[in-house]
C-alpha cells in the first residue's frame, strides 16, 4: 500500500467554530433553504458536454486538501478531456490550513465554486447554517448515489435545515473515499500461538489471554493523540448496542444518550484489557504512528485501527480481519458545490466523476479507499484484505462514524476521559456521564 490516508479529527478545524454562529445570519444564497441560489436550479438528468459547453470557455476553481493532489493529478486531464471547455484550477491547501479557513472562502465574493469541507459542526455544519453549499438531493438522485454502491456512505453530509444536527435530511456533500476499523495481525506470529485470523470483537477478546501467555504484547497501542482508544472503544461498544443508537448520538439526534449500559460495559472492558497488560505499558505516551511502525517491526501480536495504518505494513507479513459488525470508520472530507458558483454544470459533472468506479480504482492506486468499489481490486494482498473490509462493512451498514464528529471538543473529553478509565482512576459509569455532559453542553 502506498502513503496512508490520515485520521480527520475536528479538532484541526477548530479556528472556524466562531464563523458559525456569524454565518447564521449572513445573507449568502440559500440561508436558511435548500442551499440553492436564484440562478441554480435542480437537475433532472444528468449533466452533458453540450450541457456544459453552453457556458463557453470555463474556469472552474477549486480548494482541496494537498492529500488528494496524486487522485487529482489522474481526475483533472480526465475531466478537463471530458469536457474540453473547462479548465480546472486547484488551490491546495494542508488539511488544518483548509479545514480552518474555507468557510471564510466560501463566505467571499470570490468563493471557490467546488471545495472540500469536513464533517461535523465546526465545518460542513457552518456551510450549511450559512447557506453556503448548494444541496445535492437532485444530483445524488440523478445519478444513482442513493441507490448504488455506497449509498450509505452519504450519512454524514446530509443536514437538517439548521445545521444543528447531521445523519440525515438533506445531502450537502459527497465524499468518494472512505476508511474502515479492522484488526491488523502478524501472520508469522499468530501460526507460532496457532490462532486463525480473528474477524470480531469476540475472536480477539479470546486469542488476547493466549497471546499474553506467550509472552507477547497482545495489541500495539499508541494512544498519545488520544483518538486510537475511542476507537477502540467503538469497536466494542458498536457489539453491545444497536449501531443506529451510536450513529444518531454523533449526529446530534435531540433526545441521543451516552449513558447506556452498553457503553459502561464497553468502557469496563477497555479497562479490563490495561489491567490485564493486554495494550502493554506507556501507551498514553506513545503516537498512533509510532505504535504502527513498532508493530510493523514485529513487537505485539495484533493492532486494531483503522484503513490508513495499512500503508505502513508488509502484506507478506501482516494481514487484516474485517469487523463487520462495525465501530469507527466513514467518509473523508466531503466535496461541496458553492451556491455562489456560475458554473452549476460543470461542478456537478466532476461530483459526478468523483463518484464512478474509474475514481474508485484510481483511489485504490494512490493508496486509499473508495466509496465506489464496484469492479475495483488490488494485486496487493493486504489492500485487497482492505478493500473486501470496506465492502462487507458497507454492506452491513454498521459504521456509526467518529465520536468526535459529535462536538468541537469532543475527542479531548472523551479521550481523556478514557484514558481516566484504562488507568483505573475512574469508573466506566462516571466516563459516560462526563461524555453525555459535554454532548449535552454542545447542543442544548
Amino acid at each position: 500500500m502506498t502513503a496512508p490516508a490520515r485520521r480527520r479529527g475536528l479538532l484541526a478545524a477548530l479556528p472556524a467554530i466562531g464563523l458559525v454562529v456569524a454565518l447564521a445570519g449572513c445573507s449568502a444564497p440559500g440561508a436558511g433553504g435548500s442551499g440553492q441560489s436564484a440562478d441554480q436550479s435542480d437537475i433532472t438528468s444528468k449533466v452533458t458536454a453540450a450541457d456544459v459547453k453552453k457556458d463557453g470557455d470555463t474556469t472552474l476553481t477549486m480548494w482541496a486538501d494537498v492529500a488528494e493532489k496524486p487522485l487529482m493529478q489522474k481526475l483533472v486531464p480526465a475531466y478537463e478531456k471530458a469536457y474540453p471547455n473547462v479548465d480546472v484550477k486547484i488551490t491546495y491547501k494542508s488539511f488544518d490550513d483548509l479545514t480552518a479557513t474555507v468557510v471564510n472562502a466560501a463566505n467571499s465574493a470570490n468563493a471557490p465554486d467546488v471545495f472540500q469541507g469536513n464533517i461535523g459542526y465546526a465545518v460542513d455544519g457552518a456551510l450549511v447554517k450559512g447557506g453556503l453549499v448548494r444541496s445535492l438531493d437532485d444530483v445524488a438522485k440523478v445519478y444513482g448515489w442513493t441507490t448504488g454502491t455506497g449509498a450509505s456512505t452519504l450519512a454524514p453530509a446530509e443536514w437538517n435545515g439548521k445545521g444543528t444536527a447531521f445523519g440525515s435530511g438533506t445531502l450537502y456533500g459527497m465524499s468518494p473515499i472512505s476508511e474502515v476499523q479492522g484488526i491488523y495481525y502478524d501472520k508469522q506470529k499468530l501460526d507460532a500461538l496457532g490462532l486463525q485470523p480473528p474477524t470480531s470483537i469476540a475472536d480477539l477478546e479470546q486469542d488476547l489471554p493466549k497471546a499474553k501467555a506467550a509472552g507477547e504484547q497482545p495489541i500495539v497501542l499508541g494512544n498519545s493523540d488520544q483518538y486510537a482508544a475511542t476507537h477502540i472503544f467503538s469497536d466494542i461498544a458498536v457489539t453491545k448496542q444497536a449501531p443506529k443508537d451510536i450513529a444518531e448520538w454523533i449526529g446530534g439526534k435531540s433526545g441521543s444518550t451516552f449513558e447506556t449500559s452498553g457503553n459502561q460495559a464497553a468502557a469496563q472492558t477497555m479497562r479490563d484489557w490495561a489491567e490485564k497488560g493486554y495494550f502493554g505499558t506507556g501507551y498514553d505516551g506513545l503516537s498512533n504512528e509510532d505504535a504502527i511502525a513498532r508493530f510493523a517491526k514485529g513487537t505485539g501480536v495484533f493492532f486494531v485501527g483503522g484503513s490508513w495504518n495499512g500503508a505502513s505494513l508488509n502484506s507478506k507479513e501482516f494481514g487484516l480481519g474485517s469487523l463487520t459488525s462495525g465501530g469507527v470508520g466513514a467518509t473523508a472530507s466531503p466535496w461541496h458545490i458553492s451556491t455562489k458558483s456560475k458554473h452549476q454544470d460543470a461542478a456537478i459533472a466532476f461530483l459526478a466523476m468523483l463518484h464512478t468506479p474509474q475514481t474508485g480504482q484510481w483511489i485504490l492506486d494512490t493508496g486509499r479507499l473508495p466509496v465506489v468499489t464496484d469492479g475495483v481490486s488490488s494485486t496487493d494482498p493486504l489492500q485487497e484484505q482492505t478493500l473486501t473490509a470496506l465492502k462487507e462493512t458497507i454492506a452491513a451498514g454498521t459504521q456509526v462514524g467518529y465520536y468526535d464528529w459529535s462536538t468541537t471538543d469532543m475527542l479531548t473529553k472523551m479521550g481523556g476521559a478514557l484514558q481516566e478509565v484504562m488507568a483505573g482512576r475512574t469508573t466506566p459509569k462516571a466516563f459516560t456521564e462526563t461524555v453525555q455532559q459535554t454532548w449535552a453542553k454542545a447542543h442544548g
